[in-house]
Order: structure tokens, then sequence, then C-alpha cells
């Protein structure tokens, strides 16, 4: 009988450990979809003009842009450029934002807004560079006798 009664503890043990892996398991998918969703924040951003325009292949285009966001979710927020770190502007506890900014470029500008304190991205926008005269290959140095 001894054992009959090792075998009935053993075989609830198990149900017990069965049990506690499920709730474990499920309070961790809990925990993550909950940090997937605080991720995902609904954004947009508008930049205007969204070309710049210079004369030449590799000349810098000058130009004044309006640039404007809005987020689903209130936090503190700033708007960088791809060729610099340091933040253009910051706003606290927002969901919408705007800025003026002049700047030269001989290249594509690429805006992002991000979590203050973060690395990633919750919306872009890109101001394309375009030249009225691109650059033409060698520059011909044949000789004509005709």
């Amino acid at each position: 009988m001894h054992t009959k009664q090792q075998s009935k503890v053993k075989k609830q043990l198990q149900r017990l450990l069965l049990q506690i892996k499920t709730s474990c398991s499920l309070m961790l998918l809990l925990a993550i979809s909950s940090v997937v969703n605080a991720t995902e924040i609904q954004a947009s951003m508008m930049v205007s003009p969204q070309q710049c325009v210079a004369m030449r292949q590799g000349q810098a285009c000058y130009v004044s842009v309006e640039l404007s966001w809005q987020v689903d979710t209130p936090g503190n927020y700033c708007l960088y450029t791809t060729d610099n770190d340091k933040a253009l502007n910051c706003w606290v506890n927002s969901t919408a934002g705007e800025l003026k900014k002049s700047f030269d470029s001989k290249v594509n500008v690429e805006f992002s807004l991000r979590r203050q304190n973060e690395s990633l991205s919750v919306a872009t926008a890109v101001v394309k560079m375009a030249w009225v005269h691109k650059k033409k290959g060698q520059p011909r140095k044949s000789w004509r006798i005709f």
C-alpha cells in the first residue's frame, strides 16, 4: 500500500507541475503581447516640399521645409535627420508637432521621429534631391581634324 500512496502523490505532483508550467507560459505570453502592443505606435509624418532642386548634380540644394507629425500615443518625441545624432527638436507629452527648418544638402535627407531615449523610428519622411542638369560622363578629349 505504501507504493500505491507514493504513486498517487507522484501523479498529483506531476499534475500540479503541469498546471504551474501552463500558468507560467500563459503569463509569459501575456507579458510579451503587452510589450509588442506598447511598441506599436500608430504615427504619420508629412514633409513639404518633398523634393529639392539644384541646378547641377553635386551642388548643394537649399530648401526650407515644413514638417508635421502625429501619433496616437502621447509621449516625449524627438525629430532627427539621418546625418545628425543631435535632435532637431523634441516635444514633451505630445501627440502632434510641427517644425520649420532651413537646410542645405547634396544628398536626400531623411527625417525620423523617435521616442525620447530610443533609437527605433516611429515615423519617417524624406526630402529627395533633384538636379536640372545631371553630370555627364568623362568630358571628350578627342581632337578633330575637320
